[in-house]
């Protein structure tokens, strides 16, 4: 072979090899061999329920029992969801150190949800470094526990779930149980009833008092939580709901399901007024925003209308409400809790001077010692420092992108839309958390949690479906995700090449 041709085979090589190249965290599945009966998550043969199931019991024990309701002696991390967190954790333990019992391939949420575990044990170690006086170091050994439960979460979902169909099932049970928490929020602002009175299991105590039907913007104005530890809290979980919701209106199969998804659907969207919250008002606007920027045209138009006449359905129906949201920002100036926010600022620098980069330990910035910071990203940046706060913007930020590739490269027009509807609960939740403490609620970081893990299963899913993963094109039939802007023009749907016409 001449020197030239060598040249040519080996630049033939490179451009194979670069037009086939992916980051690591995105190396897909491996694919079953022939004969193979392919992989299943060893979740589901260890025990009995599946990890499905399990996973359905601790999003019906976050929406259902009321917040404040926990196991006796343990605390505000007794809520007995978190007790299902810690058992999912542990057998997914178990099956990680048994061969060939989880997939084979790099998992990029497991990677995160690990590093994210990883830095809270750093910060725990350093807050014990320091030297924590009695109450700090109750707080930091719960706050240990609550994050292991929910990464135990993450795990068994992104791990666990063994096909589409169960993954939709739970999907469909978050939605589902977010109707219902908004419709208990509904009764209470009508003020028919308050079911959060009756909703205990025994054995639990309350580890507070109840939240109560609050009042904001002068009277005859509820605000209501439902079965969330707070009004901020109900608001910001429904506005992080909604997209699921609509996924599933919009891509129902049937009349049926059709109204029983868009039902549940609109209970969401009118329970979320109700809270009375600025930061819900920015989560549900932000989420729809992001939602409706994979819909053709014609979709965004008809999104527009039905909100419009939604709004204006709302007004007629509950006169003054939408008023009282829209002064809560053309009055900001005069609100004593947006001061109280900006006023923060000078005390979180001061105090973050001290230990800047490691910060004074995970789980050890108490309100009682401190100062109640209406502000994840303080509360992060004091606790741990630059280190945490890296940690926390890289939780919320790699489960986007890795669903944003899927919204991209998913095999079918359904795929991309669901990929999209989990990707805008973390732009949202990350905004949401420069509003509120919102790691210190325990339904929100559920929801956090259980979409995470919902992309790496959703992920793995795709890649396992084989089909090539380029740009996808919209086909003639897809009516609710466009063409994404970069795509070559010259494809067909699926990626087929065809030359320009």
């Amino acid at each position: 072979m001449s020197g030239s041709q060598a040249a040519s085979s080996s630049g033939t090589r490179r451009a194979r090899r670069a037009a086939s190249w992916q980051p690591a965290l995105l190396r897909p599945p491996d694919t079953p061999g022939p004969g193979s009966s392919g992989w299943q998550p060893a979740l589901l043969r260890v025990m009995r329920p599946s990890t499905t199931a399990l996973l359905v019991v601790f999003l019906a024990l976050q929406f259902l029992i009321p917040a404040r309701l926990v196991i006796g002696g343990m605390g505000a991390v007794g809520r007995p969801s978190v007790a299902v967190g810690i058992l999912l954790m542990f057998l997914w333990l178990v099956s990680f150190t048994r061969r060939n019992q989880l997939p084979s391939a790099v998992q990029p949420i497991r990677w995160v949800v690990l590093g994210y575990l990883a830095v809270q044990l750093f910060g725990y170690a350093v807050g014990y470094d320091r030297g924590l006086p009695g109450i700090e170091a109750s707080a930091a050994d719960r706050w240990l526990i609550f994050v292991v439960a929910m990464v135990g979460v993450t795990l068994a979902t992104a791990d666990g779930v063994p096909d589409r169909r169960r993954l939709d099932n739970l999907l469909r049970t978050l939605v589902a149980l977010a109707s219902v928490m908004a419709f208990i929020g509904v009764l209470q602002f009508l003020g028919v009833a308050d079911l959060t009175q009756y909703l205990r299991l025994p054995g639990l105590q309350n580890n507070a008092e109840l939240i109560d039907i609050g009042e904001r913007g002068g009277p005859g104005f509820a605000r209501v939580a439902s079965t969330a530890t707070h009004y901020i809290e109900f608001g910001v979980v429904l506005s992080m709901v909604l997209p699921l919701a609509l996924h599933y209106g919009l891509f129902a199969s049937s009349v049926k399901q059709r109204w029983t998804w868009w039902t549940a659907a609109g209970l969401i969207a009118a329970a979320i007024p109700f809270s009375l919250s600025r930061s819900a008002t920015l989560a549900v606007a932000v989420g729809m925003f992001l939602l409706a920027t994979v819909w053709p045209w014609r979709q965004k138009f008809n999104g527009a209308m039905i909100g419009l006449g939604a709004a204006t359905a709302f007004t007629v129906v509950q006169p003054g409400v939408l008023g009282t949201i829209r002064a809560l920002f053309t009055n900001a100036e005069n609100d004593p809790s947006i001061q109280n926010r900006l006023a923060d600022t000078e005390y979180v620098l001061n105090l973050w001077e001290q230990n800047p980069i490691i910060g004074r330990g995970a789980g050890t910035v108490l309100p009682d010692r401190y100062i109640l910071l209406d502000n994840q990203l303080y509360m992060t940046l004091l606790a741990g420092g630059v280190v945490g706060l890296v940690g926390l913007v890289l939780f919320f930020m790699v489960p986007y992108f890795v669903a944003r590739n899927i919204r991209l490269r998913g095999a079918d027009q359904e795929t991309r839309h669901l990929a999209q509807a989990l990707a805008v609960i973390f732009p949202v939740g990350l905004l949401a958390s420069a509003t509120f403490d919102s790691l210190s609620f325990a339904t929100f970081v559920g929801v956090v949690f259980v979409a995470a893990g919902a992309i790496g299963a959703l992920w793995r899913l795709d890649h396992e479906s084989g089909h090539e993963r380029v740009l996808q094109v919209a086909g003639p039939d897809d009516r609710f995700v466009a063409t994404p802007l970069m795509a070559d023009r010259t494809s067909k749907p699926g990626g087929q090449q065809t030359s320009p016409t």
